[in-house]
């Protein structure tokens, strides 16, 4: 098995759709494993443009499926299974105001 998470110093792009919790929502991160940080930039949605760096943390489930996890400045939490085997991704966000979301979408790296 390999443990080298599959979207270490790559952009991913994820598409949660138009219907979901957050209405139409997709974002692009780039993962940097020099120093742990993913930068993401909102591409479609009420947010759309908002970009952040945080630091991140990946585990390995199994093969081709990952757990990672980060922590948004505003407090806002984001813990997601990534699957890539699959193009799949979904994801738990607690929100700065204690709301639990769950949102599933595709995951693709570019």
């Amino acid at each position: 098995m390999s443990e080298v998470f599959p979207a270490s110093n790559k952009r991913a792009e994820i598409d949660f759709g138009y219907d979901g919790p957050f209405g139409p929502f997709a974002a692009e991160l780039s993962f940097n494993e020099a120093d742990s940080t993913v930068t993401f930039v909102v591409t479609r949605g009420s947010m759309l443009d908002k970009t952040e760096t945080c630091s991140y943390e990946a585990s390995m489930i199994t093969e081709g499926i990952w757990l990672v996890m980060w922590r948004e400045a505003d407090g806002l939490t984001v813990v997601q299974v990534q699957d890539f085997n699959r193009g799949l991704v979904t994801s738990g966000v607690t929100t700065p105001d204690h709301q639990l979301v769950q949102i599933n979408g595709k995951i693709s790296l570019l």
